[in-house]
């Protein structure tokens, strides 16, 4: 490491330790304050000054994710995520990376199902540096067929060697596809590279077309910056960027409720077994997904929420545990997924968890319960928020989503006010077999 990375390093711990002492006063609930303009060529940009430490994060997030593609395209999105490390008009293949890590920075990027976002966190006075890097890639990514094979390759490769050496890696694809039945929606971000290896030129260059496109994307600015001089520099690395054509909404869900809970058993090469179980919530109304927040906190988060406590500690059915509050657009979905040594032990988890879910139709939440919930739900949103590329993905998230900035703390402030009872009605509504897809896998 460069003695500039490990400052670096050093100065995104003391970012954390400081937001977590408080050192500063806050100007909101959220703690911090941003303010957003857009360029002629439809480009939203969001600055957010955080000074205490001499760094900044530049992102920017294109709508052009997952959602995107059309079937026998199963990652398209993920190729052009890494094929816009590959060079562009005045920067060569891989020199992106270069740049930033020598003057100490960070970067890396990130492909989900509605956008793929990129960043660079490095010290505040190579602010322009990222900016020219970013504005060069939007403007004249050079999409060559060298680059897409050499590319293409290495990406079939690695998720070949992934697969390979994690034998249950496969099922949670199979399981999102169970889960979101609509293929927008659920299929996965590679597959196992099939569509990949079936795509043409054409098909990469029109997608970039469609999607990577300032009137299409969001920068976020985040850290020890002068508002007004960062302005400037925004507007001369990208005004001059012409806008693409305008892009359609992403398409909504079509889902096919099943009468009773849809289970499947998939055969793997190892000898562990275990399973996934997924709740579906589509349409939520108003206030519902805050209560799901917190009842994601009640059953799995901490030693001694309710089914981790069941599961790890008490029952011990399981020696792995994790679950995952997803949101994908408009729909919610809790996700379970547990290791354990055999089918008798997998079918005795699943009972606990449905049971430990099913005690919250009719038996109230004590008020002391709630509140240990409702309290480490902000100490983990607002820890998410106390460093420069958390706030950043915060913002890039916050756009994509239609929130208003001056909204943004409406979220945790409505979390914080969920009441025993509308854990109760939500558990009664959405927990239905219907909404509840499972599973399990184990040795052939």
């Amino acid at each position: 490491m460069t003695k500039a990375a490990a400052a670096l390093a050093v100065a995104a711990l003391l970012l954390g330790a400081l937001a977590a002492a408080g050192q500063e006063p806050e100007p909101s609930s959220l703690g911090f304050t941003a303010e957003e303009f857009r360029l002629r060529n439809g480009l939203r940009v969001i600055l957010s000054v955080a000074d205490r430490l001499p760094l900044v994060t530049v992102a920017v997030g294109y709508g052009a994710g997952t959602i995107r593609e059309r079937p026998g395209q199963e990652g398209l999105a993920y190729l052009i995520e890494n094929l816009m490390f590959q060079g562009s008009e005045n920067v060569g293949p891989l020199q992106h990376i270069k740049f930033v890590q020598k003057v100490g920075g960070e970067l890396n990027a990130m492909t989900s199902l509605d956008k793929a976002v990129y960043f660079e966190t490095l010290p505040s006075n190579y602010l322009a540096l990222a900016l020219w890097l970013e504005s060069d890639r939007m403007k004249s990514l050079a999409i060559t067929a060298a680059a897409i094979e050499r590319t293409r390759d290495e990406l079939i490769e690695e998720h070949g060697e992934r697969l390979a050496g994690e034998p249950y890696l496969q099922s949670f694809a199979e399981f999102d596809a169970l889960l979101y039945p609509d293929f927008a929606y659920g299929h996965p971000l590679m597959g196992r590279g099939d569509g990949l290896k079936a795509l043409t030129q054409n098909d990469i260059e029109a997608f970039h077309r469609a999607y990577y496109i300032p009137n299409n994307a969001v920068l976020t600015i985040v850290g020890n910056i002068d508002p007004a001089r960062t302005r400037e520099l925004v507007s001369r690395y990208f005004d001059a960027i012409p806008p693409g054509p305008d892009v359609p909404a992403p398409p909504l869900p079509v889902f096919k409720r099943e009468s009773d809970a849809v289970v499947h058993f998939l055969p793997i090469s190892g000898s562990t077994a275990g399973f996934h179980m997924g709740f579906r919530f589509y349409p939520l109304q108003p206030g519902e997904k805050e209560t799901l927040r917190i009842l994601e906190y009640l059953l799995f988060v901490g030693e001694t929420s309710r089914i981790r406590n069941r599961l790890l500690r008490r029952d011990l059915t399981s020696h792995h545990l994790s679950a995952v509050l997803e949101e994908r657009l408009q729909v919610a979905a809790l996700k379970v997924f547990s290791l354990n040594t055999n089918a008798t032990l997998v079918a005795r988890a699943e009972r606990a968890v449905l049971g430990e879910i099913d005690k919250l139709r009719t038996n109230t939440v004590s008020e002391e319960e709630i509140e240990k919930a409702r309290r480490r739900f902000k100490l983990d949103y607002l820890d998410r928020l106390s460093t420069l590329r958390g706030r950043a993905f915060f913002l890039i998230d916050a756009a994509f989503s239609g929130q208003p900035l001056s909204a943004l703390s409406e979220v945790l402030d409505r979390a914080l006010q969920v009441e025993p009872s509308a854990v109760m009605a939500f558990v009664a509504r959405y927990f239905t077999p219907q909404n509840r897809v499972v599973l399990e896998f184990g040795p052939r």
